[in-house]
């Protein structure tokens, strides 16, 4: 009798436990499949922002001199696209940005701006555009070389010629 009765509990335990995984997996493709609307929904940054250069390129540039650059891009979506911070990888790249919403099919820009004064050597960062429509990183490169020395050397004796 004990035989029979234990049988019966594990058979009905083992039923009971295939009929929830089941459940659970149809739950689990019902929430992918809505995650994946949702994340086709929102645009990608690539396709809704075309710039007309993802990267910039100072070359040499000399110690103390500007080294500015204006990247534009085209709003190419169907929404008004609002920038709403852009960072950068070093603190001696500031960046300006347009502040009101661009709207579909026209420009907006992003101005970044690198401190060249005591920073001889190469120019790699990175400029993250952060808009409601997702996040675009945006490249500068270049090399900043020294300013020359003046040619002819400083007179530091103690008699002045007149």
């Amino acid at each position: 009798m004990k035989k029979p009765l234990l049988s019966l509990v594990v058979l009905l335990t083992m039923g009971t436990s295939v009929v929830f995984a089941q459940e659970n997996r149809k739950s689990l493709k019902k929430k992918d499949k809505t995650e994946a609307v949702a994340v086709a929904a929102v645009a990608d940054p690539a396709d809704v922002m075309k710039f007309k250069s993802e990267a910039h390129d100072f070359g040499n540039v000399k110690e103390g001199d500007k080294a500015e650059y204006e990247f534009t891009f085209v709003n190419k979506g169907k929404k008004p696209i609002t920038i709403q911070n852009v960072t950068t990888t070093c603190g001696c790249t500031s960046p300006n940005w347009s502040k009101e919403p661009v709207a579909p099919g026209k420009k907006g820009t992003v101005m970044v701006s690198y401190s060249t004064p005591g920073r001889v050597g190469p120019i790699n960062r990175q400029v993250t555009v952060m808009t409601d429509s997702g996040n675009k990183v945006l490249k500068i490169s270049g090399t900043v070389v020294a300013k020359p020395t003046a040619s002819v050397p400083q007179n530091s004796s103690a008699i002045k010629a007149n």
